[in-house]
């Protein structure tokens, strides 16, 4: 995906905020905004259709939830990443159990919105599989590969294995590089 651009959906009942939203993204370049709806009856197959890698999701809308349309888009084995956007966060337990890549509160702010997008590119580009930003994450704060490994139950070997390929896959040279990336792209 690198140097593409991110194909977007914005999905929402309130009109309002919908445009709210397309407004903010029409501030990144990188945003391609291929569809919008603020209807949850046909948004399943505007999706399938148009197999986007981002969406802006609503959760309480009437007809389906958002929460619902996220388990749709899964069960048809599509990769896109959901971004659930709510006025609620009573949400966010469900948010995360169905993989969320991110939950943000109305109105947003373009400012958590440029850190969403940054983190959503960071990690599409590079393909880093979830263990890989667990591992990040670790040695932002400072964790050896010792530590590491006994926190994430796995050989020092492993943390190790995953280091390099972590280290090739972001085109960094060492661990100062790497943190610096990984706070560049709001990985940390």
């Amino acid at each position: 995906m690198k140097g593409t651009k991110i194909k977007t959906i914005i999905l929402d009942d309130e009109l309002r905020a919908l445009n709210r939203m397309k407004i903010l993204l029409n501030h990144f370049p990188e945003i391609d905004v291929i569809a919008q709806s603020n209807d949850s009856y046909n948004c399943t197959e505007i999706i399938l259709a148009s197999e986007p890698d981002l969406i802006f999701l609503d959760v309480e809308m009437p007809g389906k939830t958002g929460l619902e349309i996220a388990d749709e888009i899964k069960k048809n084995g599509l990769h896109t990443k959901v971004v659930f956007v709510t006025s609620y966060d009573h949400y966010a337990i469900k948010a995360i159990k169905s993989e969320a890549f991110d939950y943000l509160l109305k109105p947003v702010n373009i400012d958590v919105l440029q850190t969403t997008i940054n983190r959503f590119s960071a990690t599409t580009q590079t393909n880093l599989s979830k263990r890989e930003l667990e591992i990040i994450r670790l040695i932002a704060k400072g964790e050896n590969s010792k530590n590491i490994g006994e926190k994430l139950h796995i050989s020092r070997h492993t943390v190790d294995t995953h280091r390099r390929t972590i280290l090739e896959k972001t085109d960094c040279s060492n661990a100062a590089e790497l943190i610096a990336y990984a706070i560049k792209g709001s990985l940390v």
